[in-house]
């Protein structure tokens, strides 16, 4: 069998709209060419529903990822990332992974990049982009309204988290609505009717511009965000332009790709000797940081004592808000104070180097956020290694 390169594959929602497909995945995936020369890249979608579409009334055949998955095997592949173009590290995103992460073992080299919004400093690397890219539309008399799409996963967190850094910003006329969860038309017309706007710009917070930018936000019916607007006296002007079309997003999705390829293998605690280190802890937030952290290893598990800085946290949950709002007190992780005016966390860690997912209880404003958590081993001193 000869040599086979190393692939990057591309995953995406999908979209049925042929121009804007180009315009957006497209134009990502040749960024990614462009940004990593020596490797082969390929495409999946996330949606079946898009996938049966498009084999169906063009005869397009596209891989979904556990067939990508699979793909890659029967090649020959051996080394493999892979890089979402996902808004939110929501369903789709979290599916991906658990489909792509059966097939790891497969692999010399195996890793999964970030969506777009992973980080404190995506936030402000897409606020620069969103200002950037408005900045002809962008008056003080004028809301630059942008819909998302909307999870009922703890992710749907992270527009009510970009509207808050948006306004931080000083971008006051700039509003985040979701097509199917919160904050929804309704929300973020209120928004628009506080504010001084008299005329109102619709763009989309999506990768394309598809189905969703195109009838549920630009089209004529009765229930779309256009339609909402103009109904509410507000002259209204829509952008079918999805965020894959701006050079700044693919740039940050490039970004992500690199930081999976240059970041560490996953390590368990049968990797590890037992005993108590100290150990970094990157948080996906800066209200969440970790200060300090001690990393007991022992019997074959891991865990973990989190200082924080602060006590704006009362307690955490390993899973979803909507899960942690059924759950009984007892199966919360409380917060304990520290003595020092901090609180710790105590916490089980299954891997180090990869995402440990969880939402914490805000005090103050009584409501739980969406954290992401990796414990990096490159921070533990070398005895802390058992031999290979």
């Amino acid at each position: 069998m000869k040599h086979q390169k190393p692939v990057i594959l591309a995953v995406s929602f999908g979209t049925s709209y042929n121009e804007s497909r180009e315009l957006t995945i497209g134009a990502v995936e040749k960024a990614l060419a462009a940004a990593f020369p020596g490797w082969e890249i390929r495409r999946a979608f996330t949606s079946q529903i898009i996938i049966d579409i498009l084999k169906e009334r063009e005869g397009l055949k596209i891989d979904n990822v556990t067939q990508a998955m699979a793909r890659l095997v029967l090649d020959g592949v051996k080394e493999v990332v892979v890089q979402p173009t996902h808004v939110v590290p929501g369903i789709e995103y979290d599916d991906m992974v658990a489909d792509a992460a059966r097939y790891a073992e497969q692999f010399d080299f195996f890793r999964v990049g970030q969506p777009l919004l992973a980080s404190d400093k995506d936030y402000d690397h897409l606020i620069a982009i969103l200002a950037e890219e408005t900045k002809e539309y962008n008056r003080e008399d004028t809301a630059l309204v942008f819909m998302g799409h909307g999870t009922e996963h703890a992710a749907n967190g992270v527009y009510g988290t970009l509207q808050e850094k948006l306004h931080d910003a000083g971008h006051r006329n700039f509003f985040i609505g979701t097509v199917e969860a919160t904050p929804d038309l309704s929300d973020v017309l209120a928004m628009v009717q506080k504010s001084d706007a008299g005329k109102v710009i619709l763009l989309p917070l999506m990768i394309v511009a598809g189905d969703h930018a195109n009838n549920d936000m630009a089209g004529d019916a009765a229930d779309s965000w256009k339609t909402a607007f103009e109904k509410a006296g507000y002259p209204v002007e829509c952008l079918l332009k999805g965020m894959g079309q701006y050079p700044g997003v693919r740039q940050m999705i490039a970004d992500h790709c690199r930081e999976a390829m240059e970041a560490p293998e996953r390590l368990e605690a049968a990797q590890l000797r037992d005993g108590t280190y100290e150990i970094r802890v990157k948080s996906s937030a800066s209200m969440f940081k970790v200060t300090k952290c001690a990393l007991t290893v022992e019997d074959g598990k891991m865990t973990a004592l989190m200082t924080m800085s602060g006590t704006g946290y009362g307690r955490l949950f390993l899973g979803t808000a909507g899960d942690a709002e059924a759950a009984a007190a007892e199966d919360c992780i409380p917060a304990l104070p520290d003595g020092n005016g901090n609180v710790t966390f105590r916490v089980p860690v299954k891997a180090l180097n990869e995402a440990l997912d969880c939402v914490a209880w805000s005090v103050r404003r009584e409501k739980w956020y969406a954290r992401s958590l990796v414990f990096q081993s490159r921070s533990l001193p070398a005895e802390a290694f058992a031999a290979r």
